[in-house]
């Protein structure tokens, strides 16, 4: 199966994401998938029990990850070790970008994972005017 395939066998819909369900059975790959956080849209700090990566497509924003906060646009990777939180906090321009996650240890848990219950209720993410320092695009 070179392709992702819906679980129900019926056509991938918009939103639909590589997991358990739908990844090749060889693959170790936890979860991947497309995301979209607008201005003025919506976060959570969490982490995973899994190595994850950010490829960022579209936007500029300012995210936090392992404890360091990090500007981000079109051309960067976020990389995140298992057990790091991390977080989108300001978005300047719509932030799109795919997420890869690696495989979950053996006993570990997929998801987004919370270290209490604020975290895991999400927050408004901030939308104001670029910052001065935001680094030229590449």
């Amino acid at each position: 199966m070179p392709i992702m395939t819906n679980p129900d066998g019926g056509p991938r819909r918009a939103g639909d994401h590589l997991d358990e369900r739908t990844r090749p059975a060889w693959s170790d790959a936890t979860s991947a998938g497309l995301a979209r956080i607008p201005r003025n849209g919506r976060s959570d700090r969490h982490f995973h029990d899994c190595n994850e990566y950010w490829f960022v497509f579209a936007g500029k924003a300012r995210v936090v990850s392992e404890g360091r906060e990090y500007y981000v646009q079109r051309g960067d990777i976020l990389f995140t070790a298992a057990g790091d939180e991390h977080d989108v906090l300001e978005v300047y321009e719509d932030l799109e970008l795919v997420w890869f996650e690696d495989a979950t240890p053996r006993g570990g848990r997929a998801g987004h994972l919370h270290r209490d219950t604020t975290a895991a209720a999400g927050h408004p993410v901030l939308s104001p005017p670029l910052p001065s320092d935001f680094p030229p695009a590449p």
